[in-house]
């Protein structure tokens, strides 16, 4: 009974510690793909991976990127926002990237080419798209949780970021 009681106690705490596993997001997780990008950037893309598109906005040398490393849900965990380096009163976002439980570091939205993300008043991020032969904007705001963006029925006021430049043509 008690070798019964054991395994039993076992199991629960093993599946206890498994789920709280899950929700464990590493410190630092995104260097490996600030790597990536700094690398993309001084090598002119070279080091493009086929399962993460770099649009032609990117690759372009007349425009500066950088990044912005933020809590956008209070988790107590950064993510990692590329976005342009201008003189615009609003930053410009392009990639948004964050720690998925499933899968790790992962570009969840990707805007460019004229459509931009942007961080608004309280962490509300604004997406502008195309759609048909108009621009449509919505506002949302990030779950970790779910790993995913929820559209909501708010508005906010796009911010500027001073954002950490990436070097290009240096390797």
């Amino acid at each position: 009974m008690k070798k019964i009681t054991g395994i039993i106690m076992i199991l629960i705490c093993s599946g206890f510690l498994s789920s709280c596993r899950s929700y464990y997001i590493p410190p630092n997780w995104y260097d490996e793909t600030l790597a990536y990008y700094e690398e993309g950037f001084a090598g002119g893309w070279k080091n493009e991976k086929k399962d993460m598109f770099i649009s032609d906005e990117l690759k372009d040398e007349n425009i500066e990127f950088g990044y912005l490393l933020k809590d956008l849900d209070g988790d107590g965990a950064d993510e990692l926002l590329i976005g342009i380096i201008d003189d615009k009163d609003v930053t410009r976002f392009t990639d948004i990237l964050i720690w998925h439980r499933d899968i790790g570091a992962f570009r969840i939205m990707s805007a460019g080419e004229g459509y931009y993300l942007y961080l608004c008043d309280s962490d509300l991020i604004r997406e502008d798209s195309w759609y048909g032969s108009e621009t449509k904007t919505q506002y949302m705001r990030y779950d970790s949780k779910d790993n995913s963006f929820l559209i909501v029925n708010e508005e906010g006021k796009p911010k500027k970021f001073e954002l950490t430049g990436f070097k290009r043509g240096t390797r």
